[in-house]
């Protein structure tokens, strides 16, 4: 069984509500606001701005962003070195918590106007969600990709993150911790996330004030350790 705090996170997206979740020292070292994608509604987006203040962005399970073949945003610079050897002036070499990015592509919802409003996000993130479900735990027969498109638009306003192939055997950032999360908790491993910062000190939000946030608001907070503990306990369990 989950420690009771793992158990309590997945209880709370399941749910619909958000969760805190802190990666780790030496990390990012940032708390992020997480909610599965499915769950969104404009309060959600509104809430993320105001409180969290970061980037709002939705985290993909690699059996989902495989089925539906997207790229990461640097591979797709990468193919275009040819014709913009700018974008290989911007490579991403130097990045100090991480070798590489987990960003894709950017979205909209066709149903969208500009996109940017709570409105907007709120119904791309969710559909996202919604159809990151179907094709997650659906038939993988099915053309996702053209279900994708069908529904969606790029260039948009909603970041797209790929969570990594082995997940937190390979990658230990706020996108492989949610969705492996949520896949603990046989969730759908479609998650929306917006990093906590702080405009006193200009810096992300201490973990002190996460944890006393959380506390006034009761919602979870979780660190990257214990969802990384739980998720190799399994692991070695098979």
């Amino acid at each position: 069984m989950p420690s009771e705090n793992i158990s309590n996170a997945i209880k709370s997206l399941a749910k619909g509500k958000f969760i805190l979740l802190y990666d780790r020292e030496g990390r990012e070292e940032e708390v992020d606001l997480v909610k599965l994608a499915e769950e969104v509604r404009p309060e959600d987006v509104f809430r993320m701005r105001r409180d969290a203040g970061g980037l709002i962005c939705v985290a993909v399970h690699p059996e989902i962003w495989h089925r539906w073949e997207l790229p990461f945003l640097h591979e797709l610079f990468q193919s275009c070195y040819s014709n913009y050897g700018v974008l290989e002036a911007l490579i991403p070499n130097d990045i100090p918590y991480d070798e590489k990015s987990a960003f894709s592509v950017t979205i909209n919802h066709r149903k969208t106007f500009t996109g940017v409003t709570d409105k907007d996000r709120a119904l791309t993130i969710r559909e996202l969600g919604l159809l990151g479900k179907n094709t997650y735990f659906g038939n993988s027969d099915n053309n996702w990709k053209e279900e994708l498109g069908r529904n969606f638009r790029s260039p948009g306003h909603v970041h797209l993150l790929l969570a990594t192939d082995g997940l937190l055997r390979k990658r230990q950032g706020h996108t492989e911790l949610t969705v492996s999360l949520a896949e603990i908790g046989s969730l759908n491993p479609v998650t929306v996330l917006c990093e906590m910062l702080d405009g006193k000190t200009e810096r992300a939000l201490s973990v002190n004030e996460a944890k006393r946030y959380a506390q006034k608001h009761d919602l979870v907070y979780v660190s990257g350790a214990q969802i990384m503990e739980e998720y190799f306990k399994r692991a070695e369990h098979g």
